[in-house]
């Protein structure tokens, strides 16, 4: 085997199961607002308010786990053993004290949630409750993505994946049993009585939050376990350091503040489309998740990336990280760009699929055909910062973010949506000019090469 193709399979062994593990991620979102939207378009924007706020509350766990990749890759490049061990614990530690925070967090704030979004009130009681009970699931949710981080940092992106199945298989069931009464159907010939509790909104949220119970044991077991890459043990006389957080925190804090700017930047966002009423607020939220399914590809590449980037910098092998980093964009380009193909030729089919409200689709049907063109850009957005964050590079992509994000997109969407009264569609042109921007910077960033020289 040649040495390109031999590089080839070692990406895609690494960026395969974290692509399906995405978009399996993602198919928990899409069923609940498919199924949620088959009961109208006010149930769909229950769902859809409480979207980037959630964003934004994750974000400092994802970013926490960024730097858990980051180090545990370069540590296992050198074959740092007890520094993997350690890294690891501190990052389980420090992930139980924010995910118990957040939790809390989201419990409190959820009825403020859809009023400062700029909602209408006749959602607002499902909304509340639909935050409420998923944010009942963000310690599981959020130490599975810990887990999951220390585990791709390692190679390990298949057990992310299966786990990643798993919740959305819990998902499917408990949304076709609790979304829905009991109701006959006909499927292949055959007819039945199907068995449900009709808790519509409440219901998705319910098999949500379970799915992410299931995901997240799993996640932890594995971490743990003896049959596990990590196979993490506490030593005796175990105490947390203070100088392994601050390592930590030194690349997490970077990316938290990047994604925490992206995911502000996303409510303004949502507020401009949110008050431009319930039909514009719900295409804009069905268009966002299908528009999901075209980046999705672009997060598994990123993983690869950051992971052999990482793991090529500590074995002191700088050209072979530039190499396989490149690879991995040049491949999410192309893949993502045939997405972005699809998406605009099957755009009212797509829409088609999540709702029936007419008018809903007629919005989502432009507004996936406006994000199509969006998807080279957006794999460069996506994949490039994975590769820099694998070389603890994580201080450029928050300036880049916090530049295009509010210098390009808010303003844009503000002139376009408010001023030039183009409505959504105006907004989500911005949304691309964003995008174009951020990912052409990115990428020079990389072509730098001033990454290579970053300590962590």
């Amino acid at each position: 085997m040649s040495q390109t193709a031999s590089t080839q399979n070692r990406m895609m062994k690494l960026a395969w199961p974290a692509i399906i593990e995405n978009l399996s991620a993602t198919m928990v979102i899409l069923i609940d607002s498919a199924m949620v939207g088959s009961l109208g378009a006010q149930a769909t924007a229950s769902v859809a308010v409480n979207a980037s706020p959630t964003w934004l509350l994750a974000a400092m766990v994802i970013s926490l786990g960024v730097g858990a990749t980051a180090l545990v890759a370069r540590m296992s490049g050198a074959d740092d053993r007890q520094g993997v061990q350690d890294i690891a614990l501190h990052t389980l530690i420090a992930g139980l004290v924010l995910s118990l925070g957040i939790m809390l967090l989201i419990l409190i704030a959820a009825p403020w949630v859809p009023r400062l979004m700029g909602a209408d009130p006749s959602i607002h009681q499902d909304a509340t409750t639909y935050m409420r009970i998923v944010g009942l699931g963000a310690l599981p949710n959020y130490m599975g993505v810990v887990s999951s981080a220390l585990l791709r940092g390692r190679g390990d992106t298949r057990s992310p994946m299966r786990a990643s199945l798993m919740a959305q298989l819990v998902n499917i069931t408990g949304n076709f049993l609790l979304i829905f009464p009991t109701r006959p159907l006909h499927v292949l010939g055959l007819s039945f009585t199907m068995p449900g509790v009709g808790l519509g909104v409440r219901g998705a949220a319910i098999a949500t939050a379970f799915s992410y119970l299931v995901s997240g044991i799993y996640l932890l077991y594995l971490v743990f376990s003896s049959r596990g890459i990590l196979c993490l043990r506490v030593p005796a006389g175990f105490r947390p350091e203070r100088a392994k957080f601050q390592r930590l925190a030194r690349i997490a804090i970077p990316t938290a503040l990047e994604r925490m700017s992206i995911s502000l930047g996303q409510i303004v966002f949502a507020g401009m489309v949110a008050r431009l009423g319930t039909h514009a607020l719900a295409a804009h939220h069905l268009s966002i998740q299908i528009e999901s399914l075209g980046y999705m590809p672009g997060y598994g590449f990123a993983v690869a990336a950051a992971t052999l980037v990482g793991q090529s910098l500590g074995a002191g092998q700088p050209a072979e990280a530039r190499s396989l980093g490149l690879r991995a964009i040049r491949t999410g380009v192309w893949v993502m760009s045939t997405m972005g193909l699809i998406m605009f030729v099957f755009a009212n089919q797509l829409i088609s699929l999540f709702t029936p409200d007419s008018t809903v689709r007629l919005i989502g049907t432009g507004l996936i055909r406006i994000c199509a063109f969006e998807q080279p850009f957006s794999a460069l957005s996506i994949i490039v910062p994975g590769a820099l964050r694998g070389a603890g590079d994580t201080a450029t992509p928050f300036y880049i973010a916090l530049f295009s994000m509010w210098g390009i997109r808010i303003v844009l969407a503000w002139l376009l949506g408010t001023v030039f009264n183009l409505g959504v569609q105006g907004i989500w042109v911005a949304m691309v000019l964003d995008l174009a921007v951020r990912g052409m910077l990115l990428l020079r960033r990389f072509l730098s090469n001033k990454w290579q020289h970053i300590r962590v």
